[in-house]
């Protein structure tokens, strides 16, 4: 009788230790995945505006698009261009030391927003228009015609000289070659902003539809 009730007892025993162990189990596969980081979260669909509202946009932004480039191939034709006296890397700089204004800032103040470019030169005059995420600046950029990339393309950084020496009369070679530098730079980019300029449209747009204030100014 003894031994009947041992084998009972252990039977017991195994039968409760396999069932803790199976509920363990299937509580473990019930959690949720864990939270994907934020840089694999999916990004968000692009905003979506009618057609109608598309094809006027599109208008205007054309429009925009074709004023500014010609403002930048006359910047670039005419050659005269700031300079970089502050480093000798490259940095972009938006008015030099003898109140040239970038390829950028010319631009923009050709547009118009002359108030912008004279601001801008005084609070953050080594501004990079390419990393800029809000502001007067952006939108700006956002109702040009042009996507950011492109303006940042245009804003190209100037090199500064090598040598960190007092300025000597007749040394100016570093500026005539940076200036050589920049003529040849900046025929790349009005190439560049020439080959696929529907596409550029519609990305200009698709950024431009994220923010619905600026939509509702143009059209």
């Amino acid at each position: 009788m003894l031994r009947h009730l041992t084998a009972l007892a252990l039977t017991l025993s195994l039968a409760t230790t396999t069932f803790t162990a199976a509920t363990a189990d299937a509580r473990s596969f019930a959690q949720a995945p864990a939270a994907q980081p934020a840089d694999q979260a999916p990004r968000e669909a692009p905003a979506r505006i009618s057609e109608a509202a598309r094809a006027r946009l599109r208008k205007v932004l054309k429009t925009r698009r074709a004023k500014n480039v010609a403002a930048f191939r006359a910047y670039a034709s005419r050659g005269v261009y700031p300079h970089n006296f502050d480093t000798s890397g490259p940095l972009n700089v938006w008015i030099d030391q003898e109140g040239r204004m970038c390829a950028a800032a010319t631009m923009i103040w050709k547009s118009g927003a002359k108030q912008l470019v004279r601001r801008t030169g005084r609070d953050d005059n080594f501004v990079k228009l390419g990393d800029v995420t809000s502001g007067p600046l952006l939108d700006w950029m956002l109702t040009s015609g042009l996507t950011q990339s492109e303006v940042a393309m245009i804003q190209e950084p100037f090199m500064g000289r090598m040598e960190p020496v007092e300025p000597v009369i007749g040394s100016d070679d570093w500026r005539l070659a940076e200036d050589a530098r920049l003529r040849a730079r900046y025929a790349e980019v009005l190439a560049a902003l020439a080959s696929a300029p529907d596409r550029s449209l519609d990305a200009a747009i698709d950024a431009l539809a994220a923010r619905p204030d600026l939509v509702a100014k143009l059209i």
